[in-house]
């Protein structure tokens, strides 16, 4: 008995060059008008320095915070709501907000607490 014909093999198609995305090996580049990052990749650094010594501003308010008695958490908490220069500020703003959250409930639990319990006469 004889083999039936086969279909003969098909071949996929070729990219065309030119057309689709860029070939992975090659840089994107920036669109017309777009201003290109000359310090990228250079020596490590990627974006300028914080203020405050590299810190950042929320940072320095959370420090801040265990000196002046939490009124710098309250500052950087609202900060938190406005600032919107560098997303690199955004997680010592948190912690100003967590930090003035917490501070606020001691607070009122100790001015809700009676002298009694607060203090001992022995």
């Amino acid at each position: 008995m004889a083999a039936a014909p086969s279909a003969p093999p098909m071949e996929m198609s070729k990219p065309v060059p030119g057309q689709g995305s860029a070939p992975p090996f090659e840089p994107a580049k920036p669109y017309p008008g777009q201003a290109q990052d000359t310090e990228a990749g250079v020596r490590g650094r990627g974006y300028d320095r914080l203020p405050c010594c590299g810190l950042g501003i929320g940072w320095v308010l959370f420090i801040l915070g265990f000196i002046f008695g939490a009124i710098p958490w309250y500052i950087g908490a609202l900060m938190l709501c406005f600032y919107r220069r560098d997303h690199r500020e955004k997680p010592g703003f948190i912690a100003c907000a967590v930090a003035a959250v917490i501070g606020t409930i001691v607070i009122i639990i100790a001015a809700v607490l009676p002298t009694e319990v607060r203090v001992h006469h022995y």
